[in-house]
């Protein structure tokens, strides 16, 4: 969302720094998520009540990334404010706390789906993505799992979470993220295009591929 606002007010590297402050801030998150996987690991739980929290975090991953995407235009409204504000104080801090600018009408998830299909990148973008976030939100709870079943080695296979979560930003970063920014930088029509694609491909990831491989491996180890 903050890329699109970055389009949206000619102030792309604005746009993306402020992305990448989320996303860093996300990250704050899954260091405080590894030691509690590790602690429900070392107790030993119920292999069944480990697969039926994992199924629900993910669910409530999708759910959560569904309703931010149906609010889209708040979210880019308030990403606008928020390199509005930087640009006139200087702070990047204190710019978050700004308030949000008037914002458009609702485009649906149809519609944005099917402009980002049959645009030829797009549809990579959304193909790739889809992997990628599947990758994202899965390889913790997989890693864990794995260490749960194989007791023994615990500590050993635990470690394999940075290993997958790392493949997943080495795809992102390069050979999707380099897309995006071509488009943005040559000021392609399709530029926001681009982006939706990125985020349904997030949307697929989370909510079917990331559900199928947790279902798959549960089957499987």
């Amino acid at each position: 969302m903050a890329r699109l606002a970055g389009i949206r007010s000619k102030s792309h590297m604005l746009g993306y720094s402020i992305q990448q402050a989320v996303y860093v801030g996300t990250r704050l998150f899954i260091v405080m998520l590894l030691p509690m996987l590790g602690l429900i690991v070392d107790i030993k739980i119920k292999i069944a009540t480990y697969q039926a929290m994992a199924a629900f975090a993910l669910l409530g991953a999708a759910s959560l990334s569904i309703l931010a995407y149906l609010s889209q235009n708040v979210l880019v409204a308030y990403y606008e404010g928020v390199i509005k504000t930087y640009k006139k104080s200087g702070n990047f801090l204190t710019c978050f706390f700004s308030k949000p600018l008037s914002y458009s009408t609702r485009t649906s998830i149809i519609s944005q789906f099917k402009s980002s299909w049959n645009n030829a990148e797009g549809r990579r973008i959304v193909i790739q993505s889809s992997f990628v976030f599947a990758i994202y939100s899965t390889g913790i709870f997989i890693s864990f799992y794995i260490a749960l079943t194989q007791y023994e080695y615990r500590a050993s296979i635990s470690q394999l979470s940075g290993i997958i979560n790392s493949m997943g930003t080495v795809l992102l970063t390069f050979f999707i993220e380099p897309r995006i920014s071509r488009g943005i930088d040559a000021g392609r029509d399709d530029a926001e295009t681009l982006v939706h694609a990125l985020l349904i491909g997030r949307l697929i990831g989370v909510a079917i591929l990331g559900q199928a491989i947790l279902l798959v491996t549960f089957a499987t180890v």
